[in-house]
């Protein structure tokens, strides 16, 4: 097992493709009498190439020249972008459309794809058969910060493989042990983690852009993990799923690396509230049992809302009243719990119910919420 760090400032596909063959090189990974290759990408909403909230293409299309250049006649891009998102939306904004086109490679939704169903450690779940079948499975992971897992690295982003339940049950289960029962069941042959930009703060989705200017690639979950929480300045210690995996012999306790001095390339990323996510006087109280797309459901519904002249009168000022002058507190997921606070609390999504129901509170259905009735609600 090896992770070798490379020097990337920008996101041209010549260059790009010069880096990637050398590192699959020097990682170990052997891409001999091999033609079918599935690569995940990161592709959670609709989202543009330069948002840093999704993989950038241009590391895609770079990895694709490589692969071609060995014989795979066979290539297919697969992504199941999360519950709720606009998934025709965000295959065509994130410029995968357009690549699968350009390249004449496949483009799969894995939330419909065929599925195999295999044993873990709780019950059964159900994988896609095209990534168990795949002669070389690659897993393109964006480096970002995240509110409930600290970071989302390789071992989060194999959460898109699963189907709607699964991602639902995952967050039931607890999120940080499902992730490293998956390690285990599924284990990429190659990891390339686009961190040319990366994003810090309130990620997955509303942080900020975060140049950190490097790809980092291994052959390892776990390892790879741990070298891009270094270079994030981020103590792997104090990630769970990642020191658990470590605690499983899924990966080494030191990761054995090359290429670049991890020193000259290590940028402090900023690390989302322990405790909550806040935009003005808006507060999402963080769970782990709680999916990420719920929240973010209540973001997008509140950025759609901008938009819509019908809401400028109805939902706006009010929205605007509570998140300057007062004080709303949004809860969610299974096992959430009413804050010890003065404003509004409204829960969100259907975990939340019986909660609701219990502190005579505002409830959102849906799982998650879509915009309409987010904004009814409020």
């Amino acid at each position: 097992m090896t992770v070798k760090i490379v020097k990337a400032k920008k996101y041209d596909v010549k260059s790009l493709e010069n880096l990637i063959r050398d590192a699959i090189k020097d990682v170990g990974s052997d891409l001999k009498n091999k033609k079918t290759a599935l690569l995940k990408p990161n592709i959670v909403i609709a989202a543009k190439p330069g948002s840093a909230i999704i993989t950038h293409p241009a590391v895609v299309e770079a990895l694709i020249n490589v692969l071609e250049e060995n014989g795979f006649e066979d290539i297919i891009i697969g992504e199941g972008p999360g519950v709720g998102a606009d998934e025709a939306r965000a295959f065509e904004l994130s410029g995968y459309n357009k690549l699968a086109a350009k390249k004449n490679v496949k483009l799969i939704n894995l939330n419909k794809a065929e599925r195999t169903e295999i044993k873990w450690k709780y019950g059964t779940i159900k994988l896609p058969k095209i990534v168990l079948e795949a002669d070389l499975y690659i897993n393109l992971p964006k480096m970002k910060t995240h509110g409930q897992t600290a970071v989302t690295l390789a071992m989060k982003n194999q959460k898109g493989l699963l189907s709607r339940a699964d991602k639902q049950k995952f967050h039931k289960l607890g999120l940080q042990e499902p992730l490293v029962e998956l390690a285990k069941v599924v284990k990429p042959h190659l990891i390339i983690v686009d961190a040319i930009e990366g994003m810090e703060g309130e990620g997955p989705l509303n942080g900020k852009k975060k140049k950190a200017c490097v790809l980092v690639i291994g052959t390892n979950q776990v390892e790879t993990d741990m070298v891009c929480c270094d270079i994030m300045g981020i103590d792997h210690k104090k990630v769970e799923h990642i020191i658990e995996g470590i605690k499983q012999n899924i990966g080494p306790e030191v990761p054995d690396l090359t290429g670049d001095d991890i020193k000259e390339v290590r940028t402090k990323f900023k690390q989302a509230n322990e405790k909550y996510g806040r935009f003005l006087n808006v507060y999402s109280w963080r769970n782990p049992y709680a999916c990420s797309m719920c929240i973010d459901s209540f973001s997008l519904a509140v950025k759609s809302s901008i938009w819509s002249p019908k809401h400028w009168i109805t939902f706006l000022p009010k929205f605007t009243y509570y998140a300057v002058l007062k004080h709303l507190y949004i809860i969610q997921g299974k096992h959430a719990e009413v804050p010890d606070v003065k404003g509004r609390v409204v829960c969100l999504g259907d975990c939340t119910k019986e909660i609701a129901e219990k502190n005579n509170l505002t409830h959102i259905e849906g799982c998650p919420p879509d915009s309409k009735n987010i904004l009814e609600a409020l």
